[in-house]
């Protein structure tokens, strides 16, 4: 394989014994072929590892980075992002699939066309409503995927890797709701973003044994935890940009009590926690400020 290829498609797997080949296949299928596949064995403990391993000696485009234990899904991006010789990355869950054989060509004429850091896609929904998000002039703005990604998962996004490199942008690990502050970070510092009015990959909802199907009390404090480095992009957020992280920031606190109870009850009835509602914030306009004079008078 050539040293530097278009697409680095990072796949990180723990435990999907009964997926990975489903999600390798949907790549390999591809009638675009200049890529590589990277997948993470992240310490799994069942057949995931040996299932790699005998999916590789059919793709010499597949490398493969076998964690001794779990570290986690960020940290396993990072490792595989830094061993990345593409010139653009794709995360891909292993438990997911890419949309169809021509997802990737038509990445590829994107980045042909306009040459971008940052790409939003669309996803489609299996299961559930088996509904299509699909990305649009609206709802791909800058201002708008700040107050309020379509969709905040990394596996809808194509990124630009000296981009990720130029900004030090790398996952914030052992915690979740990474993607939500990856994606808003990119988003604030992307130098040029676009847009394919098509999904990327097919999400399937509420697999049993799935890190967001998987209640816990963790989960709960990785809300605040993850909103607290949210909070921290602020002073790098260009100024008109500002109102709409404030946005954000405030429609998500208020809605962090509602997201607990869901996977508070599910921890009650020893059940999967169901997938969150979808965020659909309105943008909330900033009140005007009134400043505080070294008098004590308040002025406008």
């Amino acid at each position: 394989m050539k040293k530097d290829v278009t697409f680095s498609i990072i796949v990180c797997a723990y435990n999907v014994e009964d997926y990975i080949e489903r999600a390798i296949e949907s790549i390999n299928n591809q009638n675009f072929i200049d890529y590589e596949i990277i997948i993470v064995n992240d310490g799994s403990t069942d057949n995931t590892y040996a299932k790699i391993k005998k999916i590789k000696l059919k793709n010499n485009r597949i490398k493969i980075i076998n964690n001794r234990k779990n570290i986690g899904l960020g940290a396993s991006r990072n490792i595989a992002v830094d061993k990345a010789k593409g010139k653009y990355v794709l995360y891909l869950d292993s438990d997911d699939t890419i949309y169809n054989e021509d997802t990737l060509n038509k990445v590829n004429n994107i980045i042909e066309n306009e040459a971008p850091d940052l790409i939003y896609m669309g996803v489609q929904y299996i299961g559930g409503s088996n509904k299509q998000y699909i990305p649009n002039a609206e709802n791909s703005t800058r201002e708008a995927r700040i107050a309020c990604d379509m969709h905040f998962a990394v596996s809808s996004k194509c990124f630009k890797r000296q981009f990720l490199l130029n900004k030090n942008i790398s996952f914030l690990t052992d915690t979740y709701y990474e993607d939500m502050l990856y994606s808003i970070q990119c988003t604030i510092l992307a130098p040029k973003i676009t847009y394919g009015t098509f999904p990327f990959y097919n999400y399937y909802r509420n697999r049993e044994g799935s890190i967001m199907s998987t209640p816990s009390i963790r989960r709960c404090t990785d809300m605040y935890k993850i909103m607290d480095y949210i909070m921290g992009l602020y002073e790098m957020t260009p100024d008109k940009y500002k109102p709409y992280l404030m946005s954000f920031i405030k429609n998500e606190t208020n809605s962090i009590t509602n997201r607990m109870d869901i996977i508070l009850e599910a921890i009650k009835n020893h059940s999967n926690a169901p997938v969150l509602p979808k965020r659909d914030y309105k943008f909330i306009r900033q009140v005007e400020v009134e400043q505080y004079d070294a008098n004590q008078n308040y002025i406008s």
